[in-house]
């Protein structure tokens, strides 16, 4: 078999080669300017995996200080903290409220067995993160911890609920204004695109808080 090259492909071919050594010389005789490359690549990585303060889900993970025991529903959870294994605590979710499941004053409301069934899923036997706000109150009227929930590998599970439309930002208590001021974008943003309890078409009903 016969290889032939045209004149033309030899002159793209050499202009690579030349392009490509020129490129090696610059790095070989500028270290300073392959370091600068090479930490703006690093920085690039590192900024794709920070925490972003408005993010529903934080990439990093986080150190977990208890387990979930059982899930009452979509924002009540039984959960066995590190510090005291011999106990197991009811925790109300701070911030939100899910549609009702299991109150036997009322009825199952709309998108209230999703919303449980979302939280059995995620959380079931789950090494989590209890975290509290300092601005709001410890336990609320029922006796039970007010806590954030946050997943081992970093998902504050309260604002994923509001983000995916299995509940309503509550935030009519005590709380963190930007806490406060992210549930409430995140409702927002789940009306809008009509998501889980607020799609019409599956709640024809306005959600109320319980």
């Amino acid at each position: 078999m016969t290889w032939f090259i045209s004149k033309k492909k030899w002159g793209s071919l050499l202009a690579v080669l030349l392009l490509a050594a020129g490129v090696a010389l610059w790095n070989a005789t500028n270290p300073a300017s392959s370091k600068q490359v090479d930490v703006a690549v690093k920085a690039q990585d590192t900024a794709a995996t920070t925490t972003d303060a408005n993010s529903v889900s934080y990439v990093a993970s986080t150190s977990t200080n208890a387990t979930v025991v059982d899930v009452v529903d979509g924002d009540t959870i039984d959960a066995q903290m590190d510090d005291t294994p011999d106990r197991v605590y009811r925790v109300r979710l701070l911030g939100v409220n899910t549609p009702e499941t299991v109150d036997p004053g009322r009825p199952v409301q709309c998108y209230g067995k999703e919303a449980s069934n979302f939280a059995k899923k995620t959380l079931g036997g789950q090494r989590i993160k209890l975290e509290g706000d300092p601005e709001a109150d410890e336990y609320d009227k029922y006796g039970r911890l007010l806590r954030n929930v946050y997943l081992a590998d970093g998902t504050d599970f309260n604002a994923e609920l509001v983000s995916q439309g299995y509940a309503q930002a509550y935030v009519s208590f005590p709380q963190n204004a930007d806490r406060k001021a992210k549930l409430r974008r995140l409702e927002s943003e789940a009306k809008e695109a009509k998501r889980g309890v607020w799609d019409p078409a599956v709640c024809p009903a306005p959600f109320v808080a319980k």
